[in-house]
């Protein structure tokens, strides 16, 4: 016995069944044999959906249908097993395959498609010290370090290091999002036009800071290695940051200083920040000697669950990277019809850093720091293979699955994954979603922990992303929908 036929319930009555005359018996009642049933179901049908629609409606007509069902029921013998007790991996790793929902035509080749979206979670997952935090480890021990407020120490910094106006903004770990660069990178220019009040906003702040020499060369208390006036971080931030604009920029002594004019300048130093993260990142890859085969590996593993090969199909794959990194190219095997595509730039050219514009391309201070104006202005990505689009008449020619791993999913690219799902038509079309996760064989709590996260980020996701649907029941039901047409997988992957 195989191992297939071990896990499968007790049906060798269906050959009794077939062998009992059921079969001829629905044939008579169709008045001729199946085989004619089916071609005469077909003609005029050009859609495969019409054809089973005609034969289920021929075979009822004529009484067949009832005929096979009551000689089958009469041979038909199940021996149906125990449930069985599902282990912690049947969870992690599920043991069926990703579903093709694609028609197929006998005879004919299929295109299958898959995109496979990449964050950094995979650099990270193949040992790469990619983070945030990573990057700016080095630089706040810089800035934990300034002895003083001294004019010539500050020449000395600016002059000797690579520091930026945001290095100081995220060093002070205001509300915990110093890691978050997009998310500070919003609350800094998304508060310039908000009034001044109370409580007024940090751009507001700065420019008023901005306003007085910060120096002090004479006689002056630290406490705590901070000025007098500065000992909270907020406030010590705003100094630095002074300080700092004061040593790069003399002229403000002349000039002073307006929103125009800070604006302009945090445009400018994230230019500077950009281009100081693709150094550091670039050399990271450099001396990482098992990052080039952790990436293949990974990769392959990846791109290969699930995909649809051999001489029945024509398969393609796609991949939408996040990441500024791409020796993945190097293994990449598109098809005729994929692409590959670093969306916010890439190591030896342009990366951004931006905000999300789905909701503030009218605000004339954020547009310049959003991702869509930062690429129209770099002149676009290659993106029309990406996907294949749906349209109304042929919701099949959508691509058949989209594979994440590694993104957060966060808020700062919504607007990226809401066009792919309308060009897909998530909600009609039969796209599969296969969200991955690092899966640990030995420490189940682990793999929990993720499959935790994972599962919010995406309710997140598809609940914004519903939210946008013309049909607000179809968005209310999206996840739920999804889930019970198969189209919405968790799957772990293990990684030595």
């Amino acid at each position: 016995m195989s191992g297939d036929d071990a896990k499968a319930p007790n049906i060798s009555g269906l050959s009794a069944a077939i062998n009992s005359g059921a079969f001829k018996e629905a044939q008579r009642a169709a008045g001729g044999s199946l085989s004619e049933v089916m071609r005469k179901a077909a003609v005029g049908s050009s859609q495969l959906s019409d054809i089973g629609a005609k034969m289920s409606k021929a075979l009822e007509s004529s009484g067949a249908l009832k005929s096979l069902s009551d000689a089958a029921s009469k041979s038909f013998t199940f021996d149906i097993p125990e449930a069985p007790r599902l282990a912690a991996l049947d969870y992690a790793t599920p043991n069926y395959s990703i579903p093709d929902l694609s028609s197929y035509v006998v005879g004919q080749r299929m295109d299958w498609q898959q995109l496979i979206i990449i964050g950094n979670g995979f650099d990270l997952q193949c040992g790469l010290r990619s983070t945030f935090g990573d990057f700016f480890q080095s630089r706040f021990a810089v800035i934990a370090d300034i002895p003083d407020c001294k004019r010539g120490t500050w020449d000395a910094i600016v002059q000797d290091t690579d520091l930026t106006l945001w290095d100081f903004i995220l060093e002070a770990n205001i509300d915990s999002l110093w890691c978050d660069i997009e998310g500070v990178i919003g609350r800094w220019v998304l508060s310039a036009g908000t009034p001044d009040s109370d409580a007024p906003p940090p751009f507001s702040k700065a420019v008023k800071f901005f306003k007085d020499c910060p120096f002090t060369d004479g006689a002056f208390v630290l406490v705590n290695g901070r000025r007098e006036n500065e000992q909270d971080d907020e406030s010590h931030m705003y100094g630095n940051m002074a300080r700092y604009a004061w040593t790069l920029h003399p002229e403000i002594a002349d000039d002073g200083y307006d929103y125009d004019s800070f604006m302009a300048f945090l445009r400018q130093e994230l230019l500077k920040l950009e281009h100081a993260f693709g150094e550091y990142l670039a050399h990271e890859v450099e001396t990482n000697e098992s990052y080039a085969e952790k990436c293949k590996t990974f990769y392959q593993a990846i791109e290969r669950d699930g995909k649809k090969s051999g001489d029945d199909y024509y398969s393609s794959t796609s991949v939408l990277s996040f990441n500024y990194t791409d020796l993945i190219e190097q293994f990449f095997d598109g098809g005729e019809d994929g692409a590959f595509v670093n969306i916010h730039g890439k190591l030896g050219g342009e990366i951004i850093f931006g905000i999300d514009g789905k909701d503030c391309m009218d605000n004339p201070n954020a547009v310049s720091f959003t991702k869509t104006f930062r690429l129209m202005r770099r002149g676009g990505s290659r993106t029309d293979k990406l996907i294949r689009t749906a349209n109304s008449s042929n919701l099949q020619d959508a691509t058949d699955v989209i594979k994440f791993y590694g993104h957060s999913l966060g808020k700062a690219d919504y607007s990226y994954f809401q066009s792919i799902f309308d060009g897909v038509d998530l909600y009609e079309s039969k796209t599969v979603l296969v969200f991955y996760y690092p899966y640990d064989d030995v420490d189940e709590s682990k793999n929990e922990e993720w499959r935790n996260g994972l599962a919010n980020s995406i309710n997140d996701l598809l609940v914004d992303y519903g939210a946008t649907l013309d049909n607000k029941d179809h968005g209310k039901n999206l996840m739920h929908k999804l889930l019970l047409e198969g189209r919405l997988i968790l799957r772990g992957v293990q990684i030595d």
